[in-house]
């Protein structure tokens, strides 16, 4: 039977999704997931995620599937995963799908927000390993920014080396940035700003690299207007400013 399933995970404490072929290999969410399945089942279950979330990288609606035997099809997948999986990695749901079901070549647009804590002053502890602690940022230049990031382009300019690709064409179907209200329990402060980025497909690194892009446009560091170029050149050393760090990122949902 195939198994689809939806789960949630803060990534501080992992090297990301995949496992690691490795003598001692690092904690991954992937791993932790084949590591409880073995335990259900007595057999090692290979594990599919819709996409590879790097080290320190949280989900919210993260897809897998897996085979597992027939006579387990009655199996509260939910319940007995959660009672062994860490803490930190929850499924939400667990359920049969169609045997032809693959949870990454099926997938056809991903949602992931990015999240950059403007205050200067201080950060929220409970905030801190889910944000970008950055600083002050112009949220009008960056959002003046969005509208040359959106649509089909080559985005090779955004892709961090580590990972061969056929193509770096994808197409970002939504991008919004939200201001969110101010926060209860503390002092006045600058608004946390949410940056959701929903496309076709993600490069390496990508929404990272647009995050880091973004901020260098909210600290007077690059213009809208340079963003063309810096695409246009396909090169990953064209772009001026840092990957955005692991921590803020976070995979909202897979649509199918």
């Amino acid at each position: 039977m195939r198994l689809k399933m939806v789960l949630a995970y803060v990534g501080s404490a992992y090297s990301g999704w995949q496992i690691q072929e490795k003598p001692s290999p690092p904690p991954t969410i992937q791993g932790a997931l084949e590591a409880a399945l073995r335990i259900v089942t007595g057999q090692h279950i290979r594990v599919f995620g819709s996409g590879r979330t790097d080290a320190g990288v949280h989900a919210h609606g993260q897809v897998a599937h897996c085979n597992v035997p027939d006579d387990r099809a009655e199996q509260d997948w939910r319940r007995c995963l959660n009672a062994l999986l860490p803490a930190d990695i929850r499924i939400l749901s667990a359920g049969p799908v169609h045997e032809s079901f693959h949870a990454r070549k099926d997938a056809l647009s991903k949602t992931y927000v990015y999240q950059f804590w403007t205050e200067q002053g201080f950060t929220p502890p409970a905030l801190l390993p889910f944000v970008w602690s950055c600083g002050s940022l112009n949220v009008e230049v960056m959002r003046e920014a969005l509208p040359h990031l959106a649509g089909k382009q080559d985005f090779a300019s955004l892709q961090n080396a580590g990972t061969d690709m056929e193509s770096t064409v994808r197409h970002i179907s939504s991008l919004e940035l939200q201001a969110l209200p101010p926060l209860p329990y503390y002092p006045t402060h600058a608004p946390m700003l949410a940056l959701y980025v929903t496309a076709n497909g993600f490069l390496k690194q990508m929404v990272r690299n647009l995050a880091g892009l973004l901020a260098a446009c909210g600290r007077g560091r690059l213009n809208a207007a340079d963003i063309p170029a810096i695409l246009a050149a396909c090169d990953r050393r064209a772009l001026p400013s840092p990957t955005a760090p692991a921590a803020g990122l976070a995979l909202v949902n897979v649509v199918y």
